[in-house]
């Protein structure tokens, strides 16, 4: 979330809750904190807060009763308290919520460090993240000069956000691109972040793209085109964040694809560039023939030096040509070997120009479906795509790389998309963790045997959905040792941090950084 995105949407939240009384706040996943925000009659609020890096947020949502079970609760010092007043730092992320009785909460709104900090009398008594309470500085507000200190060496971006920090990055890129900001002078440049400026605070549009991305400018500073308009920020925010992992999805699905292109392509284009040669074979079709040819013409002589030959060449009156010779042959058995050399070099270039249109109509085909999946924005569209040209794909050797059932050593099933494994015994284990990627999820019952599970993500550094993670942590519960107990913790890490020392019995690894989730066991259903 960028400053601007919290002005506007301080405003909105103030409108809203002001006066309205605090009754709950709870967490039921590790970065998801809700308030609940009752008034009179029908009219209350839930305050949503996610901590997620890279997915983090800040809205009202529609109202629920909140959950109790399996939940943790909050600050309740504030209940049945009243909201005062809602105020955003002026050069900065952080959002404060004044309560009666002199509390305080302040959103810290930063990209890896979001935290919610309750305040009494301007001191620090509790938090939503950190064991030690002491340990967390109260944030401070920033300082900024605008349109001071311009970055004089730099890309455009860096002199921008040098000018005015607070200005939204996510679509810097295209506005730069279309503005031809690379080419302008530091005048010009400061008058365009101006310009920017002005539009932000006293312009702004709720934009969701075609490409996906949120936008606050209009188009006349933005010209992408706009696939829908919210009616308020809070409604920009909230989409954006529940449809995260729909972009996650999309982006990895994507990536898969483009990757497995690109790496057709340059097989493709490899092939290309060696048959480009073709027309060589010719040359050497040509001379390894007179090489015989001559050979056979002086069959009687013994040279002098096995390795060689020095003949008359009868093709150039007058001039005297070496021959290389293979030692353990005769002069005429070297002819013979010369005339198979021609004849390979002839049905090579045949091949070749064989070939040729072949690979040429390979990486056409392959250019135009990389260039239809970049189009593609949304995952419904990407799987109907898939759908279309499977079987262009399959020949081309595209697709999902999973094997079947039958030849995986251990199970498979899908949740949401997500390719999950599950461990079939010791061995299978070891397979499994084989067999995964890095950026793979494991999970595993805590100090229970059990099956090793992964959570398949490609090369997607991120993590699926909470709710994906907590219902394959209910399969490794269930494929445990302790499959009957009512709550199992299960671990759950990046493939990367599970190593198998040297000797270790099968399935037995070690682990190097791990969270855990409480789940129910839950039989997956395949």
């Amino acid at each position: 979330m960028n400053y601007y995105e919290l002005k506007y949407l301080k405003e909105f939240i103030k409108s809203k809750i002001v006066g309205k009384k605090i009754v709950l706040a709870n967490t039921r996943y590790k970065n998801l904190i809700e308030f609940f925000i009752e008034g009179e009659a029908d009219d209350h609020h839930k305050l949503v807060f996610s901590t997620s890096p890279g997915n983090m947020a800040l809205f009202l949502d529609y109202y629920s009763n909140p959950k109790k079970k399996n939940t943790i609760a909050f600050f309740g010092d504030l209940y049945g308290l009243s909201v005062k007043n809602v105020e955003l730092a002026e050069t900065d992320r952080i959002l404060t919520i004044s309560v009666d009785s002199e509390y305080e909460l302040v959103f810290k709104i930063f990209s890896n460090n979001g935290n919610v900090l309750l305040l009494k009398d301007g001191e620090l008594i509790d938090s939503f993240k950190g064991n030690e309470v002491e340990e967390i500085d109260i944030p401070e507000e920033k300082e900024i000069d605008l349109f001071k200190d311009l970055k004089e060496k730099g890309s455009a971006k860096q002199k921008l956000t040098s000018l005015n920090p607070l200005i939204p990055r996510n679509n810097l890129a295209d506005v730069i691109s279309e503005h031809d900001v690379e080419s302008m002078k530091e005048d010009q440049i400061v008058a365009f972040i101006k310009k920017l400026t002005n539009e932000v605070e006293n312009n702004p549009s709720w934009r969701l793209l075609e490409n996906g991305n949120t936008a606050l400018f209009d188009e006349s500073i933005l010209p992408l085109k706009t696939e829908k308009f919210f009616d308020s920020i809070n409604d920009l925010i909230a989409y954006r964040y529940k449809n995260y992992s729909h972009d996650q999805r999309l982006r990895q699905l994507k990536g898969d694809l483009l990757k497995q292109i690109k790496r057709q392509l340059k097989r493709v284009s490899s092939g290309l560039r060696n048959l480009d040669k073709a027309d060589k074979g010719i040359e050497r079709a040509e001379k390894y023939e007179k090489f015989g040819h001559l050979l056979m013409a002086n069959g009687h002589l013994k040279p002098d030096d096995p390795s060689k030959i020095n003949v008359n060449d009868l093709y150039e009156e007058g001039s005297e040509i070496e021959i290389p010779l293979d030692e353990k042959l005769t002069v005429i058995e070297n002819a013979e070997k010369y005339y198979s050399k021609s004849r390979n070099s002839i049905r090579s270039y045949e091949e070749a120009l064989e070939r040729i249109p072949v690979l040429e109509s390979k990486k056409e085909e392959l250019e135009k479906l990389r260039n239809e999946i970049e189009k593609i924005n949304k995952l419904y569209k990407l799987k109907d795509w898939k759908k279309d040209k499977s079987k262009p794909l399959s020949e081309l050797g595209i697709g999902d790389k999973e094997e079947n059932e039958e030849t995986l050593p251990f199970h498979t099933l899908e949740v949401e998309n997500y390719p999950v494994w599950i461990g079939k015994n010791a061995k299978s284990n070891d397979r499994l963790v084989q067999m995964g990627h890095k950026e793979d999820i494991w999970l595993h019952a805590r100090k229970v045997s059990g099956s090793h599970v992964l959570i398949r993500m490609g090369n997607d550094k991120g993590m699926p959905p909470k709710n994906v993670i907590l219902e394959v942590a209910s399969f490794a519960a269930f494929n445990s040792k302790a499959k009957g107990a009512e709550v199992v913790p299960v671990i759950v890490t990046k493939k990367k941090y599970v190593r198998k020392p040297k000797g270790a019995p099968a399935g037995a690894v070690l682990v190097d950084k791990e969270e855990v989730e409480f789940v129910k066991p839950k039989k997956p259903v395949q």
